[in-house]
């Protein structure tokens, strides 16, 4: 073979093997496509503000209303009598946010014997014309109604049994919702549905109230709202097939609201809102969490209800209570503790899927029984419901709070059958040691997973503050125990931005200072 052919078979092959070279990088690559990016700026998106006022007319802000007697009597020399009507300053409403809005009046009675309430109507008189209470009225955005008289007359047949009744903290409430006048992309309509608050007094809550006072023709279900008031523990006898509560306790509901074996409600379906009164329990101290009586704030309302306490405040040891043996079994949706003052105890069953403490204040408080469980909060899990009729917490967010004692809050037997999230952030803890402390208890937050546990947790934990008294923020057992901390795979330990973190916790009851880490595990 000649030089020229050995040059062309090597000519020939190097060919092939580039191309074989240019199919194997190729191979496992994409191919490169031409692209471009165009891109507008969008306009600010501002949340409207829906706000109602009572004014006089000048425009100024009313605190109280008084009742005009033609002689000129101080307020506390009228005395009301079948027939007599008496009227209020007039005053008007006012819209002053940038939405149009729906209002309603209510008239609450908050102290003292209801039923007095029951034996007057009230009208008002707007120009010339006289209305019903309850009659609806529409305010655009910055408008305001012509000054209104509010009229109220004794039933001519009010008999003596009313005599020498006295009703306080009555009040003028004006209900705000958004009406249907703004415009979005596909009209006025989206806000058809909002609806007004039932407002009723806890002896109507107890008594006559039912779901169908709730429901309108259209279906729509109104949220409850009840101005407590000074409340303090009375006996309870409530049994059904061997559940319910027997004791001292405030109860808030009825079996017209939910029952034993009903089935419950879609979650969040119903809403009921406690606010701006004090619960006062009968009990001071408790010895066990196994162990406690006459605590009980009873709640017999739907299954899957969202509760709120807002305004709140509560004194003594209460547990929180509900007719869970529906069909099936359920917890509230949630429950939501907002603005509440505690001086004292939670104790015992959580009574929700769902817990949030927003802006509340713990102050010290002693266990008058058993000073070594004076812990703020101890609530268990539910675990006594398997299958269709398990409730276990799913979320606990304790926010903005601020917390003085001498035990941390605790949640224990947690993780059962769900794997909840604990959002702890912005809070401020001073938990300092007891007297005669001989290991280590002054902790902020133990969070228990149960004598055997089976599903991982997730700790969101930001802007949380504790004094030079506080042992730890957080806590837990190692050795077993209800209030046990193993690592499971798929914990996770986030700070607010969803970042991995790792947070140095103390063993519970160290004499050492031990301490270990909660951290996510993969």
């Amino acid at each position: 073979m000649n030089n020229n052919q050995k040059a062309t078979k090597r000519a020939l092959l190097t060919s092939v093997m580039a191309l074989v070279m240019c199919v194997v990088m190729l191979v496992g690559t994409t191919f490169a496509w031409f692209t471009d990016t165009a891109s507008t700026g969008v306009n600010k998106i501002t949340a409207g503000n829906l706000h109602v006022a009572i004014q006089n007319e000048t425009g100024e802000s009313i605190e109280n209303l008084e009742w005009v007697a033609k002689d000129g009597r101080a307020q506390d020399e009228i005395l009301w009598e079948p027939g007599a009507t008496y009227t209020l300053t007039p005053f008007k409403i006012a819209n002053t946010g940038n939405l149009a809005l729906k209002y309603k009046m209510v008239v609450t009675g908050l102290d003292g014997d209801a039923d007095l309430l029951r034996v007057i109507k009230f009208t008002y008189k707007m120009g010339e014309t006289v209305l019903d209470l309850n009659a609806e009225g529409h305010l655009a955005a910055g408008a305001a109604t012509g000054m209104i008289t509010v009229s109220a007359t004794m039933d001519k047949n009010a008999g003596n049994e009313y005599m020498k009744k006295t009703l306080e903290g009555v009040e003028i409430k004006v209900y705000a919702t958004q009406d249907t006048v703004e415009n979005d992309s596909f009209g006025n309509t989206y806000d058809k549905d909002a609806t007004y608050p039932v407002v009723v007094s806890q002896n109507e809550l107890n008594t006559t109230l039912t779901l169908d006072d709730l429901t309108d023709a259209n279906g729509k279900v109104s949220p409850v709202e009840v101005t407590l008031g000074d409340t303090s523990a009375a006996d309870i006898n409530y049994s059904q097939n061997n559940s319910g509560y027997t004791g001292k306790g405030v109860m808030l509901g009825s079996t017209k609201l939910n029952r034993y074996a009903a089935a419950p409600a879609n979650e969040g379906q119903y809403k009921f809102t406690f606010k701006d009164g004090t619960i006062t329990s009968a009990a001071t101290g408790y010895g066990s969490i196994d162990n406690y009586k006459d605590t009980s704030v009873y709640m017999l309302v739907p299954g899957n209800s969202d509760v709120v306490f807002e305004n709140m405040t509560f004194n003594g040891v209460v547990s929180f209570d509900i007719q869970k043996y529906t069909s099936p079994w359920s917890n509230l949706n949630s429950i939501t503790f907002k603005n509440c003052t505690f001086n004292g105890i939670i104790i015992g069953t959580c009574p929700a899927s769902n817990v949030t403490f927003e802006g509340c204040t713990f102050n010290a408080y002693t266990n008058a029984t058993s000073a070594n469980n004076s812990n703020p909060i101890w609530w268990r899990e539910d675990t006594e419901g398997s299958g269709a009729n398990a409730n276990p917490i799913k979320t606990f967010t304790f926010v903005n709070n601020k917390v003085t004692g001498t035990r941390p809050v605790k949640i224990e037997r947690i993780g059962k059958t769900e794997s909840p999230i604990f959002t702890i952030k912005n809070n401020k803890f001073d938990i300092s040691a007891q007297t005669g402390d001989t290991v280590t208890k002054n902790m902020a937050i133990n969070i228990g997973m149960g004598e055997n546990p089976n599903r991982p947790f997730t700790l969101i934990d930001e802007g949380n503050t504790i004094s030079a008294n506080t042992a730890a923020l957080y806590t837990a057992s190692l050795t077993g125990g209800s209030n046990w901390y193993v690592e499971k795979s798929g914990m996770k330990v986030l700070d607010g931005n969803g970042n991995e973190k790792v947070i140095t916790a103390m063993v519970w009851k160290t004499t050492t200072g031990e301490t270990f880490e909660l951290k996510s595990v993969k």
